[in-house]
């Protein structure tokens, strides 16, 4: 799985929606499936399905026989042979030809069946494609969301920070009125306050960038509109971490549509090792033709009449005698013999059987064979590259998430001694038993380590989610 820019590029189309309804706040689910709708890469990949589909139908009707209809009407000058009476002559003449042919191939080496099969298989590796590729939006959307949610809470922790300075600030200034405490005391207070408000400031920029970040994925039209729920997200339990990531891999194996596309496409290839093998043997066809022609120099008489012929015959003593036979015979003027008369007059049939025995052909038939078995080698080897990119994307994912767990839990407890610090020493500052570059470290330290816990937080979501997507081909929050 490939988790780039060009993947994610205009995948959450989702915002388009929201500079027309600026009240509507974006769950990651609602996100994601508008995405999925409208995604370019995902229409282009849908339309490459579509494609494979057509093939698909098209290999399937190849087997039923061929029908074509061919006809010619044109004009001779000069000396020609007439193509309907086959006599020779040097006048202008006009003629025309219908013919209805029919070829079906009875055996051809299984080639069509092959090609049938091969089919089959290129329309479902392009389903796998296209699910594959939904995936890496599914994930994609789900990092950027997280990195959003992320710069809340971090803003969050940079604004109480602010308001604790602001408190010191007024309690010192107070004490500076009242003489009670230098004034250098109340500067270094407004000097921190002013450190915290810059922080403020750069999380609320993080925040924006993120949100613009996102905004231009999505080629947002106005993208000051958009806004994310914030659901509260649970640490997930460790099991997926004290799982073996053996496991993970097995499973995966038989859920991810890479592989799954990758194997397929082994599969076509080896069919096509053997539609390759097919064009070394004969083709038998059912050939079938029904034709008819027109020519303006087929002549025919006006009408008919009766007349009597003498025959001549012999009477009883052996004399010859003429008898009258009546016979009919064409009478003047004639006339060129009308089209739709010839159609049926001229009328001929054909069917027989058609054999095309292979001999030599400059040895196409072996060139085939060796480059589809090269193609077949380097579709294995592209198989056993997405199994070895699955296993080392998910060993490191759970190497990821077990590092993030453990620096989550290291950061908790630093979390929770921080503030015990920071609790003494602002007790001890406000005694004035504790000086103001020591009560700052207090207070620094305790930002920080908030600011870690929620970063190690939020990395080992994703982390986990990760590895829930490799279990069940599913992505949620």
């Amino acid at each position: 799985m490939k988790l780039n820019i060009s993947v994610v590029l205009g995948i959450l189309m989702c915002l388009n929606a929201t500079a027309q309804d600026t009240g509507k706040v974006w769950g990651i689910e609602e996100c994601v499936n508008y995405a999925l709708e409208n995604n370019i890469q995902i229409k282009q990949t849908a339309l490459q399905v579509e494609a494979n589909k057509t093939s698909q139908q098209s290999a399937k009707w190849d087997i039923a026989p061929n029908f074509n209809l061919n006809s010619n009407y044109g004009w001779n000058f000069g000396l020609n042979i007439d193509p309907v009476t086959n006599e020779i002559s040097q006048a202008r003449r006009q003629t025309a030809s219908l013919n209805l042919q029919g070829n079906w191939v009875v055996f051809n080496g299984l080639r069509k069946h092959y090609n049938i099969s091969k089919s089959n298989l290129d329309y479902l590796a392009a389903l796998y494609d296209l699910e594959d590729i939904k995936n890496d939006i599914s994930l994609n959307v789900a990092a950027s969301y997280l990195q959003i949610l992320l710069n809340k809470e971090i803003l969050v922790v940079a604004k109480e920070q602010e308001r604790v300075s602001q408190l010191q600030v007024n309690r010192t200034t107070k004490l500076v009125e009242a003489g009670a405490s230098p004034k250098g005391d109340q500067l270094q207070l407004e000097a921190q306050l002013a450190r915290d408000h810059q922080n403020v400031i750069a999380s609320e920029n993080a925040l924006t960038i993120s949100k613009l970040q996102l905004a231009n994925l999505l080629q947002l039209e106005n993208p000051d509109d958009f806004e994310i729920s914030s659901p509260d997200l649970d640490v997930p339990e460790a099991a997926l971490v004290a799982r073996d990531p053996a496991s993970i891999f097995a499973t995966a194996m038989d859920l991810q549509p890479a592989i799954k596309g990758a194997e397929t496409r082994v599969e076509s290839s080896e069919k096509n090792e053997a539609i390759t093998k097919s064009g070394a043997y004969p083709t038998l066809s059912v050939v079938g033709q029904v034709g008819t022609s027109y020519s303006d120099q087929i002549l025919e008489p006006a009408g008919t009449e009766t007349v009597n012929i003498p025959q001549p015959t012999y009477d009883q003593n052996g004399q010859v005698i003429f008898i009258p036979f009546s016979q009919t015979v064409p009478i003047g003027p004639y006339e060129e013999k009308k089209f739709g008369n010839q159609v049926g007059d001229n009328l001929n049939e054909y069917i027989g059987l058609s054999l095309s025995v292979p001999l030599f052909n400059g040895l196409n038939v072996h060139s085939n064979k060796q480059i589809a078995e090269i193609n077949t080698k380097q579709s294995q080897l592209q198989l056993e590259m997405e199994k070895n990119t699955l296993r080392q994307t998910i060993y490191q994912a759970h190497a990821d998430a077990k590092a993030s767990y453990n620096s989550y839990l290291a950061a908790e407890v630093t979390v929770e001694s921080s503030e015990e610090s920071f609790k003494y020493s602002k007790e001890r500052f406000e005694v004035g038993a504790l000086n103001q570059f020591d009560f700052e470290n207090a207070k620094n330290s305790l930002a920080i380590a908030k600011s870690e816990m929620l970063r190690s937080k939020y990395d080992y979501i994703f982390k986990t989610k990760v590895l829930e997507f490799y279990l069940t081909n599913q992505i949620k929050l």
